[in-house]
């Protein structure tokens, strides 16, 4: 996401101009986009004007339109978010109360202002801008000529890299230039790994495809650390976990992040293996345990924060607030990332405590 301008005050009114670059950044804008907001952008609108034989036309004219945020969707496939809502902007086609879709698509910039811009909105807007940063896994996704590193977030997946290559076919006249062609293809994913992927950042890396592709690359990924002495491979190497998948194509994301041996924060969080009494979930339960200053890790998904109703959303603004202030750490997690899913099927919010709370469990929901 390119962050053009932003000018606004931190827990009080603003606005921030902003381009998606990537599919990933849509997701983001369509979690920081609340009721209530206001979206300005360029828009294409049919008008009907006079003809000289009498009758009208209808012509598409250009305008800059803001809208009042009353609904915001997200289509994936299209990558496009459509906004509804009230005209508030004077202008000669579109009257001041009249309704209108913005279409927010791929670079194309818009406005974005809110009333409170609160902590959730200022992190989501920072991830927005540096998405790596928040990254828990990297994944190298391929088959022989194809590859894509993909950085997993708590809230995103952002597509690092493509790397595409012609390799020949391994029988017949073409098979001379086979080992050369995949020798060539595996140092530009090698290139594209040391570029994408930080250790200091992401848990693990991933290797996965289907066939023998990943077992190669990894070997040629070793074989290279060693001979030109590439520190944070040489170093991080038990950090990089082989997967079968399918394809090397996006939608084989699922099958790498389904994998047993993929650590999923919900599943692989210390405290919830040694000691499930130190997990609590749902709402009543985490308010009372974040009361009683146990709360290490909260865990909360996206959707809880695209509450229509102000007082709900600043109920968990507050929350992530006061475990943030107690020393705790908190992760949001998208509703498109299986984590996301398992933790909407256990209410949407849990919490991973620093010490076992065993009167929970008499609490009614």
């Amino acid at each position: 996401m390119k962050i053009v301008r932003r000018d606004l005050v931190p827990s009080g009114p603003g606005s921030v101009k902003m381009v998606p670059d990537e599919a990933d950044d849509l997701w983001i804008v369509y979690n920081l986009i609340s009721e209530g907001d206001s979206v300005l952008a360029v828009t294409v609108r049919k008008v009907l004007r006079e003809a000289a034989s009498g009758g009208r036309d209808a012509e598409r004219v250009k305008l800059k339109l803001e809208i009042k945020v009353q609904s915001v969707d997200y289509d994936k496939e299209g990558s496009v978010l459509r906004i509804r809502g009230k005209n508030i902007l004077e202008n000669e086609h579109v009257k001041i109360g009249a309704f209108h879709t913005l279409e927010i698509e791929l670079h194309r910039p818009f406005v974005l202002r809110k009333d409170i811009w609160d902590s959730l909105a200022l992190d989501a807007l920072r991830q927005a801008s540096d998405p790596s940063a928040s990254a828990d896994l990297a994944v190298v996704l391929m088959q022989e000529g194809l590859a894509h590193i993909f950085l997993v977030g708590k809230s995103v997946t952002t597509t690092r890299a493509r790397i595409e290559a012609s390799i020949p076919r391994k029988h017949g006249p073409a098979i001379a230039g086979y080992d050369k062609a995949l020798n060539k293809f595996f140092e530009n994913v090698l290139q594209a790994f040391l570029k994408h992927i930080d250790f200091k950042v992401v848990r693990c890396a991933v290797i996965a495809s289907p066939g023998f592709t990943r077992d190669q690359f990894h070997r040629h990924l070793l074989l290279e650390a060693e001979r030109r002495q590439l520190r944070p491979i040489i170093e991080n190497k038990s950090r990089i976990i082989l997967v079968h998948t399918t394809s090397g194509y996006k939608h084989s994301l699922r099958e790498v992040l389904d994998a047993p041996n993929v650590m999923s924060i919900i599943k692989d969080t210390k405290a919830a293996q040694e000691d499930p009494a130190r997990v609590c979930y749902g709402p009543k339960h985490v308010e009372v345990a974040h009361e009683r200053m146990a709360i290490q890790t909260l865990l909360i998904t996206d959707e809880l924060f695209r509450c229509s109703d102000i007082a709900t959303r600043q109920k968990y603004v507050n929350l992530v607030n006061g475990v943030k202030d107690s020393g705790g750490t908190v992760l949001v997690f998208s509703s498109m990332h299986v984590s996301g899913e398992q933790l909407a099927q256990l209410t949407g919010i849990a919490a991973i405590l620093r010490f076992p709370l065993p009167d929970l469990d008499d609490l009614e929901m």
